[in-house]
């Protein structure tokens, strides 16, 4: 072998290494422009995707700001259904206290009628002691009719007299 065919196997080695170099620098730039193709298709799906996400993020506040008045709407129900109760218990306590004042007035009456008989009255009142051992009383009249007496129509509250059916 000689030295020209040294040099020629030298330089085909040299051409095909640069081919080869060559083939490689064109496969990168390839595969370099194949992944910026890929990353511009990605952010045009991710701007289609930006608008729908926006939507559902507005969605999503309105939802939460309507989540936010029902709450507030409950809340003031809530507050308007504790100062009612309030206010039927003040009306109950204050119907109750009445109510034990016309009992004491009935009472009163009774023992200031010369007609009514006494044990007619402690027969028609029972005493009971409530939970707090103070003792009350309470009036089992009927509303209708009364041992030998009956109320007048014609003044609210008053007993009319006890008609006298002996003879005289």
């Amino acid at each position: 072998m000689d030295t020209t065919t040294t040099v020629i196997w030298i330089v085909v080695a040299i051409v095909v290494v640069l081919a080869l170099i060559a083939l490689a620098v064109a496969a990168s730039r390839k595969r370099k422009q194949a992944r910026l193709h890929e990353a511009q298709d990605i952010r045009a799906k991710a701007q289609e995707q930006a608008s729908i996400v926006g939507q559902r993020e507005a969605i999503a506040d309105q939802t939460a700001a309507e989540a936010r008045r029902a709450q507030a709407d409950a809340e003031a129900k809530a507050a308007e259904a504790s100062r009612l109760q309030h206010e039927a218990a003040t009306h109950q306590r204050t119907a109750s206290t009445s109510r034990e004042e016309l009992d004491k007035e009935w009472k009163r009456a009774d023992k200031l009628d010369p007609t009514t008989k006494s044990t007619n009255a402690d027969a028609n009142t029972n005493t009971n002691t409530d939970t707090t051992g103070t003792t009350r009383s309470n009036d089992t009249r009927s509303n209708d009719v009364r041992s030998n007496e009956t109320r007048s129509n014609d003044t609210p509250g008053a007993h009319s007299k006890p008609t006298d059916t002996t003879p005289t």
